[in-house]
């Protein structure tokens, strides 16, 4: 954050006023077919952030059928954060997440300071959850039988019970909301694009552009094709087409990262010299860790099949996301073989220590001047980052300060801890699971005194039933509230788990079978397990296994044409990772084959969505954005290349 942005949020603050460009928002919106109401938001947003200034939060009302507008309407949440200048640009920037049916509003913050922030210096940035996903789930959530098995989840979440109830739940909530009117089959690609564009004109926008990542690429390229009035650019990081069978290909952008390592070391003379037949080399190295782990013992776990699995496949992903692997591993693979361990090492010593800022920068190949200019910057960009760090801390403490100077007794919170304290007290299974069963189910029901006092009279007795009865004597209105709340937040993990599996379910199962299938896996996995035969392992088979046996709760609504490339002319700007293994690093240039306006880029050492790896695919993703017709500078991707640690180099 600048210091300009700093003082304007500041500024902001102590006027106290509100945003008027949110004005007609408030009023309901700017089409009245897609009613707006405007609510705090759910999640916090940066500290900076002024709720009704930079920032608001609220509903669009939209139909469950957009061909039935008079039918069920289902809330969609979304957020607004307004363009840090006085000047925006009236095309905003609309981020489609992916999942489907993970949400994005629960991470509000990365979303407006992490892939987005150099977007919102010239125009509005707009983020919302999908029909039956996370906040926009309403429609498609499950109360009586995720109560009635809520003990068995909680089990299964801390690993001391059975890991399928997750998957054996599905059914009977399927059923338990279908029985509730909910029409499961609108829950698709096609009017979740349409959801898109009536998003857009409730909240005034004509013109806009779209960034989509993962299950937000279909989606993007869905708008292309079902709505594409107002679109003036579009972006698609990681691309999962709708002709990609997904699940078939599982194990394809793994190989493929596999390929690409291999292509990068015999690119690289002096790699491919230390490094010969690198591929077998990679074999060699994933079955003697499988069969003969190196072991522990130096600071490090054991190197065995999953280390070096994490190792390769989760390079800019889930394990530490900022190390840099990549150039390590040819000379880790070769050295596994012989049961050596010194890159390993090497490598994992370095991820502990604090990284130097001008290493990274280069610092030794840097002239006097240029060094202390770089140290200078350095010196600056610390400086600016103590500010923002010690203004988050001052105002996360005047929050505190003001929530406990105003907080009156809260006899909600006392009965939650009491209520704990005499389950602690509880031996007996059966009961324990009808105590967890009945809370759960306290969202559900009414919230008032009557529901609170059938809970404890049907659950305890002695000093337990006396002490909570009364604290529900002692309550208000609003510590009941709170009461009810508490229970909410209790189960809403388990909640948001089943919701995701239901939410993934509906556009796997729905859209994308049979043309997904086991058989289909088997066929396209055969020629890479003879390759790698690492993706031989039953793991990856079981887990398709295990997802496509959630489908037979779902009727197959695939529509017409779905499967088609979707064609286009609208300027598209197409990103991809060489670390992706989610989608393939070569599903985008499939996929802007229809389209006549598109430019596509693999950005290397870059993960599953490339904006939040890399500053060179950030820098080009805004550059495009703000001018989709111009040329663009790609030239930074040339400088991502790992530069590979051969057999003689010194080690870190």
């Amino acid at each position: 954050m600048t210091p300009d942005q700093i003082l304007a949020t500041l500024a902001a603050l102590v006027a106290g006023q509100t945003n008027p460009d949110f004005d007609q928002l408030r009023s309901g919106g700017y089409d009245a077919r897609y009613p707006v109401t405007v609510e705090a938001c759910d999640y916090p947003p940066a500290p900076f952030e002024v709720e009704g200034q930079t920032i608001i939060c609220g509903i669009v009302s939209v139909p469950e059928h957009h061909d039935r507008p008079d039918g069920r309407r289902i809330d969609l949440k979304f957020a607004i954060f307004d363009a840090l200048t006085n000047s925006p640009a009236s095309d905003p920037l609309v981020y489609l997440h992916g999942g489907p049916a993970f949400g994005t509003l629960h991470i509000i913050d990365p979303v407006a300071t992490k892939l987005f922030p150099r977007h919102r210096m010239t125009r509005d940035v707009i983020t919302f959850d999908q029909r039956g996903a996370a906040l926009s789930s309403g429609s498609v959530q499950c109360y009586e039988n995720l109560s009635d098995h809520i003990l068995d989840l909680a089990l299964a979440d801390k690993g001391k019970g059975d890991p399928a109830i997750f998957s054996q739940i599905i059914e009977p909530c399927v059923a338990e909301i279908r029985a509730m009117d909910v029409d499961l089959t609108a829950y698709n690609t096609e009017n979740n694009a349409r959801d898109v564009r009536a998003l857009m004109s409730a909240l005034g926008y004509g013109d806009y552009n779209i960034y989509g990542i993962s299950y937000g690429t279909r989606l993007a390229l869905e708008v292309m094709r079902t709505a594409p009035e107002g679109v003036r650019s579009v972006t698609i990081d990681g691309v999962a087409p709708a002709f990609v069978p997904i699940l078939s290909t599982y194990t394809v952008p793994l190989a493929d990262g596999l390929d690409m390592l291999v292509a990068q070391c015999e690119a690289d003379v002096d790699c491919a010299a230390a490094y010969p037949d690198l591929t077998d080399t990679i074999n060699a190295a994933f079955e003697r860790a499988d069969r003969d782990p190196i072991p522990g013992g130096r600071g490090v776990p054991a190197v065995d099949s999953n280390m070096l699995y994490d190792l390769t496949f989760e390079r800019r992903n889930n394990w530490r996301e900022q190390a840099v692997i990549t150039p390590y591993l040819p000379r880790i693979f070769s050295e596994t073989v012989r049961g050596e361990t010194a890159a390993l090492d090497a490598l994992l010593a370095g991820l502990e220590a604090q990284p130097d800022p001008m290493a990274q920068i280069g610092a030794a190949t840097l002239s006097e001047d240029e060094t202390a200019l770089a140290r200078a910057a350095l010196d600056m960009a610390g400086a600016m980052a103590q500010l923002s760090g010690s203004a988050d801390a001052t105002i996360a403490r005047l929050r505190q300060t003001l929530g406990t100077t105003t907080k009156k007794l809260n006899v909600a919170d006392a009965f939650d801890q009491r209520a704990s304290e005499a389950l602690a007290g509880m031996t007996d299974r059966a009961s324990v699971a009808a105590f967890v069963s009945d809370y759960a189910a306290l969202r559900a029901g009414a919230h008032d005194r009557a529901a609170l006092t059938t809970f404890v009279e049907t659950h305890f007795t002695g000093p337990d039933h006396t002490d909570l009865s009364a604290l529900i004597a002692m309550m208000g209105p609003d510590d009941i509230a709170r009461t009810f709340r508490i229970a909410a937040e209790s189960t809403r993990p388990y909640e948001i788990a089943v919701e995701r599996a239901i939410g993934l379910d509906l556009y796997i199962c729905q859209e994308s079978v049979p043309f997904n299938s086991i058989e289909k896996y088997d066929e396209v996995n055969a020629p890479l397990a003879a390759k790698y035969p690492l993706f031989g392992d039953d793991f990856f088979r079981n887990t398709i296994q295990y997802q496509l046996a959630q489908c037979d709760a779902f009727e197959q609504t695939t529509r017409e044409a779905f499967f088609d490339p979707v064609r286009s002319d609208i300027p598209t700007l197409v990103l991809n990772g060489t670390l992706d293994v989610q989608t393939s690093m070569h599903w985008g240039a499939r996929a802007a084959e229809s389209l006549t306006n598109a430019r596509n880029y693999i950005i290397p050492e870059a993960g599953h969505g490339t904006i939040s790896y890399q500053p060179c695919a950030k820098d080009i993703a805004v550059a495009f954005v703000n001018d989709p017709g111009a040329e663009l500078d790609v030239s930074c991707i040339d400088g991502l290349s790992p530069r590979f640690i051969l057999p003689d180099d010194p080690l870190p």
